[in-house]
């Protein structure tokens, strides 16, 4: 009887010690890969404050940033198995895609884990629907850029969908998103089972890093572009024509959105994608300066700068010139809406335009001393507090309060953002290759 004892016991022993094994390297894998710390900080961020909204019993902000935190952690994933896809030694490592499959499917687990046991603690057992549509549209992702790593150009669409997932609920049923979610799964197992090498995938993966997960075409021999192209620049320098499309595209959108929004008699949060997407868009002018940083000796060589310190003081006026255009664009859209919904709010509008202002300010500011694509990573944290900052100023304007508390505040910190752009300058490529 003791043979038998002693063969089972030591392969209790390999799985669980196999199974541990599977963890290996997960911190450098997730936590040091700059597409993959992206999106988890940002998801990380949306289960923090999410779980201090729900304390605060605010179950709709909680949904929302539950959702942006289920959403964000898909990205990664999404990344990961890019990333497998276009590494040609994957195959060649033992298990190291049996580790990245585990380590993704608890990353998904734990998060949507926590987010539906902390709104069932707190009472909040119609947040459920929302949630588990948020891990349905997530795996639909994950499923698509599997099929083709091309989607995951896209990622932006997934996150301007977020504000809309409560509203969707209304039309889809729970049981109907608990099918898909298993169906969804089944076939992302069936495809992970064979995943092949993929020429296309590093394509995504390297245009992934240097674009910032953003792609849109680039319209060409248009003039009007490449006039306002040379009024932004040399800050347009690094992430090229597809800031201009940017500042096209996305009031563009809001817009569409906002009259859909009329004329439906639906309440989307179209001028805070707005704002948070303004923000977004100067997060990435300095991501793509550090990623293309050897090109900064290209643009010192160019005419028309009086060296290392008339190159710093161009980049710093288009960057205010192009504040002042984010700026502009977030009160012609704020007068549009207002005055097409027939309620035209005078200090609404001045609350948003003045924290537009200050958060993206802060961005520029705090970019212009990023050294490493990490740094410019942090910076996604002014992104989650203007959120969450105008999230609480509109809650508290439909209950009943006034915005002008908060109109004062918004004029403090469009002095500390001032403050951060100056001190910014001073700081800009301070030591690095184009100093001395």
């Amino acid at each position: 009887m003791s043979a038998p004892e002693l063969n089972i016991t030591p392969t209790a022993k390999m799985k669980g010690a196999r199974l541990m094994n599977s963890f290996n390297g997960m911190l450098r894998l997730w936590c040091f890969d700059v597409g993959s710390v992206s999106f988890l900080g940002t998801g990380l961020l949306g289960m923090i404050l999410g779980c201090i909204t729900a304390l605060q019993g605010k179950s709709d902000s909680a949904e929302l940033l539950f959702s942006m935190g289920i959403v964000s952690s898909s990205a990664a994933v999404a990344w990961q198995l890019i990333r497998l896809m276009a590494s040609e030694c994957a195959q060649l490592i033992p298990h190291y895609r049996r580790h990245i499959y585990i380590q993704s499917a608890v990353v998904l687990t734990s998060v949507f884990g926590i987010s539906v046991l902390f709104c069932l603690a707190l009472g909040s057992a119609s947040s459920l629907p929302t949630l588990v549509l948020a891990l349905v549209m997530s795996l639909a992702f994950i499923y698509l850029c599997l099929l083709s790593t091309q989607w995951f150009y896209a990622s932006f669409l997934l996150f301007v969908l977020v504000p809309f997932i409560s509203l969707i609920t209304a039309y889809i049923p729970l049981w109907l998103s608990a099918i898909a979610l298993v169906a969804l799964g089944a076939f992302i197992i069936r495809i992970c089972r064979a995943l092949p090498w993929r020429a296309e995938a590093r394509t995504v993966y390297l245009n992934g890093l240097e674009m910032g997960w953003f792609w849109l075409p680039n319209l060409q021999s248009m003039r009007i572009l490449s006039r306002f192209e040379r009024y932004l620049h040399p800050t347009n320098f690094f992430i090229g024509p597809m800031l201009t499309i940017l500042l096209l595209l996305i009031p563009a959108v809001c817009l569409v959105l906002g009259v859909l929004s009329h004329q439906f008699h639906q309440n989307f949060p179209v001028l805070l994608l707005l704002a948070q997407f303004s923000v977004i868009m100067c997060s990435l002018v300095h991501w793509s300066r550090v990623q293309r940083s050897r090109s900064t000796e290209t643009l010192l060589l160019m005419p028309g700068f009086d060296g290392r310190k008339g190159l710093i003081a161009d980049f710093c006026r288009g960057q205010q010139r192009l504040l002042n255009v984010v700026v502009g664009i977030m009160l012609a859209c704020s007068l549009l809406l207002g005055w097409l919904s027939g309620d035209l709010n005078m200090p609404l509008v001045g609350h948003l335009v003045l924290s537009t202002y200050w958060a993206c300010a802060l961005t520029l500011g705090f970019g212009c001393m990023c050294r490493r694509v990490l740094h410019v990573t942090l910076t996604m944290m002014v992104v989650a507090g203007h959120s969450l900052w105008v999230s609480i100023s509109l809650a508290s304007l439909r209950d009943g309060g006034n915005l002008g508390d908060w109109i004062i505040w918004d004029m403090l910190l469009m002095i500390l953002g001032s403050i951060v752009l100056i001190w910014g300058k001073k700081t800009l490529w301070k030591g690095d290759v184009i100093s001395g």
